[in-house]
């Protein structure tokens, strides 16, 4: 019985992918991540959690322009209330629903949204690129990437893998790090402990970073069809697979996934978002790192 149940189930799944259009997967992932990943306070986020819900889950609500009318509104009203302290994807959640209510008011909502998605996918990276690699120094000659690999707690396994590190001399930089901040120890003496091959891996990071978000705003924003345009894909789910797995901003990797899902007019593309969206909660959910850590000897 199993077999035939497992054959039925894979047929229905590549059938719904294929009879999915864009619009319709995206504003499906779009409302799990509005369910799945709010931040606001309780009294915020019921409303927001309701009309998520209902677009899941009523038939014929996915589409409601005045569903995704309410998402809007609810979602640029934390933004403006939070101001400046909401997350980063909090404005691009914002934004996505927004061109989710825009497209929804045409009497072409997919084409509509695909070309939104793309633009806002492309000024997304391409305005990140310009904060990187023109606006910021620090970024460009590693000195970003250096203490970020000393001092935040969601590379420290990482760190540990670029090595050689342990996680017992990464936990002496942060202590070092606190008494710092404390006043108890004058920066200028030194004393962090950042091996050499550490120190060059955050330089390959540094390159890595900006080529790749240089390269997605230059595919999005390019000419539909042409040139780097074809690479759109490849260059935003490559960014997903090997940026989530240590950066677990899942809200921000799940609006990019709605998005790139919207923008796509193959399903096998579109189904490679869907499984992306999944392995990025997979990535913040399983201590795959410090397993590997441990496999390796490293920790």
């Amino acid at each position: 019985m199993s077999a035939p149940v497992h054959v039925g189930f894979r047929r229905a799944l590549l059938r719904a992918l294929r009879e999915a259009t864009g619009l319709d997967l995206a504003l499906r992932l779009l409302a799990v991540a509005l369910l799945l990943d709010t931040s606001l306070q309780w009294f915020e986020r019921l409303p927001v959690l309701a009309l998520a819900g209902t677009a899941l889950l009523l038939p014929g609500m996915l589409r409601s322009r005045v569903v995704w009318g309410g998402l809007t509104l609810l979602t640029t009203a934390a933004v403006v209330v939070h101001w400046p302290f909401g997350d980063n994807h909090d404005y691009l959640q914002a934004l996505a629903c927004l061109a989710a209510t825009s497209a929804l008011l045409t009497s072409q909502p997919d084409r509509v949204f695909a070309t939104s998605a793309r633009w806002l996918v492309g000024l997304c990276f391409g305005f990140a690129a310009l904060w990187k690699l023109g606006l910021s120094p620090d970024f460009v000659d590693g000195r970003f990437m250096r203490v970020t690999l000393l001092t935040d707690s969601r590379f420290e396994d990482l760190a540990v893998l670029a090595g050689p590190m342990t996680w017992e001399r990464w936990e002496a930089n942060g202590d070092l790090l606190r008494e710092t901040v404390a006043g108890h120890h004058d920066w200028r003496e030194g004393g962090f402990d950042e091996p050499e091959n550490l120190r060059r891996f955050a330089w390959v990071a540094t390159a890595y970073t900006g080529a790749l978000e240089a390269w997605m705003a230059l595919a999005f924003l390019w000419p539909r069809g042409r040139g780097l345009s074809r690479t759109r894909d490849a260059a935003l789910l490559l960014f997903a697979i090997t940026t989530y797995p240590f950066a677990t901003v899942r809200g921000f990797g799940w609006v990019l996934m709605a998005l790139g899902a919207g923008q796509s007019d193959r399903w096998p593309v579109r189904a490679a978002y869907l499984v992306t969206f999944v392995l990025i909660e997979a990535y913040r959910s399983v201590p795959w790192s410090e397993a590997l850590v441990q496999s390796l000897g490293r920790g």
